[in-house]
């Protein structure tokens, strides 16, 4: 029999979180994560460094085998259920558990149906007593504008008061009023954690076992944590690019799974759908980017543990620098003065949308970010700006999470 070549196209990734640290969850067809196949990288569990040994002779003496903290990667496009799906507490978006174990924490939040606001001006609405009157509810979610003052246009909310009031991401050129309608699809947010406590740790920053299938061949991991960084062109999709450390298992000769559950429609581009919505803004103005990224900044550290195969125990999210990146085209002082911004501290929000269709589009809102960076920079023949705003924290929302950036599906 010919040794059996590996094809590295024939991939297959399932990640499911773990009720228990460090025990199998045992991942099936329907935890399937949609990856890019050339994207898929994982590390040996082991090392090797020379030894310093006398032998008697110039040839070196046994290596030591050392083990390692066992590394996971892949890149997967960001797309919601399918157009025409209805979100739930059980309908997620793909990679609902992939986020989850990178300490992104998803939360459920039913519709509410369209409604006059009580008030408005040209960035905020004040919703009415049909909305909650907690703090921070619905951050990062979209606002759809059915009749009244902005009808047939959507904004994003970077803040929301226990008064009802959202202020939003863009500036409506007629402001807002009590004849403005609003409703709120069902959608899944997902934000970053900072865990006060063990308890909320396990909550908010899950452990998940991989399974990483190569054509013939699986590698397990257990104990995994990651991190997550998000980017893209446009007119193209966005991209989630996921870095795990974990426990590696081992490795077993097993087929691919047959009949995993995977998204096979399209992912949405970043393209604007209509004259009232731009979908990329800096600041409430909309930005002429060809690229844009926003880096998680984090760390995991994976300590020193005897107790495990490979002398290195679950890894553990220990904090983290969010960086926004884009190259809009350069303009006027009048329009936009990156300098005085950096010089001033001046502290703005953002946001993209990428989509159309709800039940397959996302939103990505930093209520808070800082520019730290302008440089000059060319497209073609066009000047343009590379510019670097680190996303701060707006205090945590009306669940515990951070508000440094939301991710919206809806």
């Amino acid at each position: 029999m010919s040794d059996p070549i590996i094809r590295t196209s024939n991939v297959a990734v399932l990640l499911k979180l773990e009720a228990t640290e460090s025990v199998d969850a045992l991942p099936g067809v329907t935890d399937a994560v949609n990856v890019e196949a050339n994207s898929v990288q994982t590390s040996a569990p082991f090392t090797a460094e020379a030894s310093s040994e006398a032998t008697g002779s110039l040839v070196g003496g046994a290596p030591l085998v050392i083990g390692q903290p066992a590394t996971i990667r892949f890149r997967s496009q960001i797309k919601g259920a399918g157009a025409g799906v209805t979100y739930s507490p059980t309908v997620k978006p793909p990679l609902h558990q992939a986020l989850q174990a990178c300490g992104k924490r998803g939360q459920f939040t039913a519709a509410k149906v369209t409604s006059l606001c009580s008030a408005g001006s040209a960035t905020s609405a004040t919703l009415n007593a049909a909305h909650a009157a907690t703090a921070e509810a619905y951050r990062g979610m979209r606002l759809i504008i059915t009749a009244g003052a902005g009808a047939g246009s959507t904004a994003l909310v970077s803040s929301y008061s226990a008064g009802r009031v959202a202020l939003l991401t863009k500036t409506f050129l007629t402001p807002l009023d009590a004849s403005t309608s609003v409703a709120i699809n069902d959608n899944w947010t997902y934000s970053g954690t900072s865990p006060l406590d063990l308890t909320a740790r396990l909550t908010d920053q899950p452990s998940a076992t991989i399974y990483v299938y190569r054509d013939g061949k699986l590698r397990k991991f257990v104990a995994c944590r990651g991190t997550v960084d998000y980017s893209g062109n446009t007119a193209r999709a966005g991209f989630a690019d996921f870095s795990f450390t974990g426990i590696y298992v081992g490795d077993a000769d097993a087929a691919v799974p047959s009949g995993l559950v995977l998204p096979s429609h399209s992912a949405p581009i970043l393209a604007q759908s209509t004259a009232l919505d731009a979908v990329v803004l800096l600041n409430r103005l909309p930005m002429p980017i060809s690229q844009w990224s926003l880096e998680n900044g984090g760390t995991l550290e994976t300590p020193d543990d005897p107790n495990t195969n490979n002398g290195f125990g679950a890894s553990v999210i220990t904090d983290r620098i969010p960086l926004l990146k884009m190259d809009p085209l350069a303009t006027l002082i009048a329009y936009r003065n990156s300098i005085a911004d950096i010089q001033g501290g001046t502290l703005m929000n953002a946001s993209l949308s990428c989509g159309i269709s709800a039940g397959n589009r996302w939103a990505l809102t930093l209520p808070r970010v800082q520019k730290t960076v302008a440089e000059d920079g060319e497209r073609g023949k066009l000047q343009s700006e590379q510019i670097t705003a680190q996303a701060r924290s707006l205090s945590v929302d009306a669940y515990g999470r951070d508000g440094d950036s939301i991710l919206m599906f809806d």
